[in-house]
């Protein structure tokens, strides 16, 4: 299963238990506790009392925005190292 989807799935479960707020905090025991981890860690779900938990969705829309930089930080670096590639390409073979 891919990151994304993991992330869509520990979510899904949050908001179809109306827990987004610390008065409907609830407890989970995720399946992917990598990914649980690291939106634990970033603030997008945040720890209560008694091992209860709850969705930030305001951290969460953060959280989606620094995945989406660092998305399209990457995909304009690989294009980069690309277009270099093709054109040293291009003046070896015209050599």
């Amino acid at each position: 299963m891919l990151i994304g989807a993991k992330r869509r799935r520990i979510v899904s479960d949050f908001v179809a238990a109306g827990a987004t707020s610390p008065m409907m905090a609830i407890a989970y025991d995720p399946a992917d506790t990598a990914t649980f981890k690291r939106l634990l860690g970033y603030g997008a779900i945040v720890a209560d009392r008694d091992d209860r938990f709850h969705l930030d969705v305001m951290r969460l829309g953060a959280f989606r925005g620094a995945v989406r930089r660092r998305a399209a930080a990457i995909a304009a670096t690989t294009g980069l190292i690309a277009s270099a590639t093709a054109a040293m390409t291009v003046f070896a073979l015209a050599e």
